[in-house]
């Protein structure tokens, strides 16, 4: 019998990460990453689907075995969490309007900034631009309509999630990649989870080395810019 694990996944479905798992069609660069490495250990998968900021609740408080969904591997969270070797590298970057423009931080000022609530893009911002008015979202989606309908000038996001909207929204570009921002994401699990890791970790060296991880990379983000 397959081992069943529980994996959180966020509903706010961060394209091309990941597509909403209640659509027709479930697809995107972790969905086809985590079903080779599931494949592989003979991991049966059960999705729990919630927003963002109560996945990472959960999975703290043991009610879920791993998380693969945009996770950014920071010290606080390795201080509460086990993560697997990172599998992506990704930067911070700034997206706005095609008729706008930034030239460095000092572009920022008298700018409202939109950022998603829970993520590293949220603390930087709190942390680099206090004085500018926010606007924090629950989704992703609602910051990109934010920024499309006028409401804010700018908003910050992980280069994969924003390069995935502006695929699909011509009228937007990327202004600038934040400095000294430069991130991975890595799957998520239960502090002290470290057999679980281990395998994880050995199945994901195993899809780099037959080049499997590169077919799933180059299908997602040929077109993507990640980093700086």
């Amino acid at each position: 019998m397959k081992q069943i694990l529980k994996i959180g996944l966020d509903s706010a479905a961060p394209y091309p990460m990941h597509s909403d798992y209640n659509s027709a069609v479930f697809e995107g660069f972790e969905v086809d990453l985590i079903r080779e490495v599931a494949a592989l250990l003979d991991l049966e998968l059960h999705y729990e689907v919630s927003l963002w900021q109560n996945i990472l609740e959960k999975l703290y408080k043991g009610e879920l075995d791993m998380i693969c969904s945009a996770v950014t591997m920071t010290h606080s969270r390795q201080m509460i969490l086990e993560f697997s070797k990172p599998y992506l590298q990704f930067q911070l970057c700034a997206v706005v309007n095609k008729n706008d423009a930034l030239a460095d931080l000092k572009s920022f000022k008298d700018k409202k900034i939109g950022i998603r609530i829970a993520t590293e893009a949220e603390k930087y911002v709190m942390a680099q631009f206090p004085a500018n008015a926010t606007w924090h979202a629950e989704t992703n989606q609602e910051l990109y309509d934010k920024l499309m309908a006028g409401r804010i000038d700018v908003l910050i996001d992980d280069s994969p999630i924003a390069g995935g909207f502006l695929h699909k929204n011509e009228s937007l570009t990327i202004g600038m990649f934040m400095p000294e921002t430069e991130s991975q994401y890595a799957i998520a699990m239960r502090k002290g989870d470290v057999e679980l890791k281990e395998r994880i970790n050995e199945t994901l060296a195993l899809l780099k080395n037959n080049g499997k991880y590169a077919e799933i990379h180059d299908k997602w983000f040929k077109q993507i810019k990640l980093v700086m």
